[in-house]
């Protein structure tokens, strides 16, 4: 009789700690992504939703973007490689988000592509943009933004 009174204690305890959680920014990670041409890549960013990414606050963005791609780096070496790019090839102060990360193939090659919210400095994250990425060599193979 007594166990089933903590129940529901441990069941709002539990409650509790996944709320926590639900501010961390997480990276969506698709290890086999879909076939991409340029037109679809837009359509694409169209329809993606940035989800909790796009509620970070002006003065998180620096830390939210080393949270995902830290989250990004879980999920193998490949994926490692390519936060490192996010990392070494643009500004320390960029103010983007990762919020999808798809392995896939654009115009026929092996690809990276990389769903990000964006915004001007010190404003919301209101905007999206998606880069590909070459996985044989890292290099930008295209990008689309929305305004």
């Amino acid at each position: 009789m007594h166990g089933h009174r903590s129940i529901p204690v441990l069941a709002v305890i539990t409650a509790l700690a996944l709320s926590g959680c639900a501010a961390q920014v997480r990276i969506t990670y698709i290890p086999e992504g879909g076939t991409y041409t340029a037109e679809d890549l837009s359509r694409a960013l169209d329809e993606s939703d940035p989800g909790p990414v796009s509620r970070v606050e002006a003065e998180d963005v620096a830390a939210s973007r080393q949270e995902t791609l830290a989250d990004l780096r879980t999920h193998g070496e490949d994926a490692s490689r390519l936060a490192d790019v996010l990392t070494s090839d643009f500004p320390s102060d960029t103010t983007a988000v990762p919020y999808a990360v798809e392995l896939a193939t654009f115009e026929g090659e092996p690809a990276w592509i990389v769903f990000e919210a964006w915004g001007d400095p010190g404003e919301p994250l209101s905007h999206r943009r998606v880069w590909v990425f070459s996985r044989v060599d890292q290099s930008v193979l295209a990008a689309d933004s929305t305004l």
